[in-house]
């Protein structure tokens, strides 16, 4: 056996306890009872502990150290600098800040969706206080960056910065604010998207859809939840989406479109990597660019509805009188909203905007977090011209800052950048996309996604595999020309 294989044979069970801190997660989110979340979060907090005490023993440095020294090819090294990376930040974390941060995680989750419903945001202030000073302190521990907003913002895109964060949302605005403008002047009626929707059945009919672009079943499975995500609790093949009930047609179909991307991304993966950390996707930014990319750029294109949107009718009569031109302007009406997850392609990105700009004063103690409510409604007053009515609709829908995500927001816009300039390498190859669109055919399009992204997995760091395949490095650019284009024809002037 050599070096290599004992590592990844030790590595194997660092891959279990995380299939199994996911698994449970899933369930979490999905099955258990509310009454289970002392347990529950006792439990993840040991998983959590059980993991880092792995990455930080010496038998562990010790295996990488060797492996580093006899590695023959790429898949080895690129394997060793994830393990390397992830070993580095372990040890610069102590394990009871991470178990803390695990446990506290459980119950504030259990919490927030209590919170949620019942517009309580005083419940949370204990539980965000602490998630906060766990971020500021891990921020001081792992250290790098000009900001102390950059060490957090690294853990789910490496190399990303809080000053290419700014510049993004800088260079973005304009188009976003233009077409707000003009949507205001030219009303798109989408009333017949607000419904009460029978959720199973929308559930059961995206289903279909998901399933013919690609995403296989019998690796994975579809479920209605309060909140969206994407989980792998046994690698490549078993992948678990869930998807948003809400009164728009877009809350299961949009969700489900977000998180099939995820999911291609995931199930696509070399099945000859399954047993390696670089078996999955590179980092948080190019994983939402596939997400993003999935639900917008191809979910929300007029030749994906010209082939899908009679297989809707057929199932809700509501629709039946709408007409096809009638209904793609509709689901791509500009408006601003209240909901992130229910936002247009382009306001979408301001609602990033105000919580990259809150987390940011909250990891500075710029704001505190009693003070969140009011500071969330003035940003939503300022960018997007309203007022939140309750918390529930404000700084309580999102579940990310109960569950510790610090510096993941941004990434959902960066997912928008890196998709279009993706998206235009696919494209050049795959010049009648919109033909093979209508006709319901996306193997072209998910074979070039897959070799050019999905199955290379971490190989290389996510800048330079953003470098490689468009040729140049993260770039706004291209997603503002899009943005110009496709609403100058949704608002009829293109």
């Amino acid at each position: 056996m050599t070096a290599f294989d004992k590592l990844v044979a030790r590595y194997q069970d660092l891959a279990s306890l995380e299939n199994a801190s996911n698994l449970l997660g899933w369930d979490q989110s999905v099955n258990m009872p509310i009454g289970g979340a002392a347990a529950r979060s006792t439990a993840q907090g040991s998983l959590a502990r059980l993991q880092h005490e792995i990455l930080i023993s010496d038998e562990f440095g010790k295996l990488l150290e060797t492996a580093s020294a006899e590695a023959t090819d790429e898949v080895e090294a690129a394997t060793i600098r994830v393990l390397f990376k992830d070993r580095n930040q372990a040890l610069k974390l102590p394990t009871a800040l991470v178990e803390k941060k695990a446990a506290t995680t459980g119950k504030a989750y259990q919490q927030w969706k209590i919170a949620r419903a019942e517009n309580d945001f005083s419940s949370m202030i204990g539980h965000y206080e602490t998630l906060f000073e766990i971020a500021r302190e891990t921020s001081s521990l792992l250290g790098g960056g000009d900001h102390p907003y950059d060490p957090l913002i690294d853990l789910y895109e490496e190399g990303a910065t809080y000053s290419q964060a700014k510049t993004m949302f800088d260079e973005i605005g304009p188009v976003i604010r233009k077409y707000v403008a003009v949507a205001q002047e030219n009303q798109v009626d989408d009333s017949f998207l607000h419904a009460d929707w029978d959720q199973r059945k929308l559930r059961d009919v995206t289903e279909t859809v998901v399933k013919q672009v690609g995403f296989d079943f019998d690796r994975g499975r579809l479920d209605l939840c309060g909140n969206a995500f994407c989980a792998r609790p046994g690698g490549m093949n078993d992948i678990r989406m869930t998807t948003r009930p809400s009164g728009h047609f877009k809350g299961v179909v949009s969700s489900s479109l977000h998180e099939m991307g995820h999911a291609l991304y995931e199930q696509n993966q070399r099945q000859e990597w399954a047993d390696l950390p670089i078996s999955t996707g590179v980092s948080l930014a190019v994983h939402e660019s596939q997400s993003r990319l999935w639900e917008n750029v191809i979910g929300r294109s007029f030749p994906f509805w010209s082939y899908f949107f009679a297989r809707y009718q057929e199932a809700f009569g509501n629709l039946e009188p709408v007409s096809l031109q009638t209904f793609w302007k509709g689901l791509n009406k500009v408006q601003p909203g209240f909901i992130r997850v229910g936002a247009d392609e382009l306001t979408y990105n301001f609602h990033i905007q105000v919580r990259f700009e809150l987390e940011v004063e909250l990891v500075t103690q710029k704001l505190q977090v009693k003070d969140l409510p009011e500071a969330w409604n003035e940003k939503y007053r300022a960018l997007l011209g309203i007022v939140p009515e309750s918390d529930s609709v404000g700084c309580l829908q999102d579940v990310h800052w109960s569950k510790g995500s610090v510096g993941y927001f941004p990434t959902y816009a960066m997912g928008n950048v890196i998709g279009l300039q993706i998206w235009n390498v696919v494209t050049q190859s795959i010049s009648d996309w919109e033909t093979q669109v209508e006709k319901g055919d996306f193997t072209a399009i998910l074979e070039e996604l897959s070799s050019l992204v999905y199955r290379k997995g971490c190989l290389y760091p996510p800048k330079q595999l953003v470098a490689e395949i468009t040729g140049s490095a993260f770039d706004p650019q291209p997603w503002v020309s899009y943005a110009e284009a496709k609403f100058a024809k949704v608002y009829g002037n293109g």
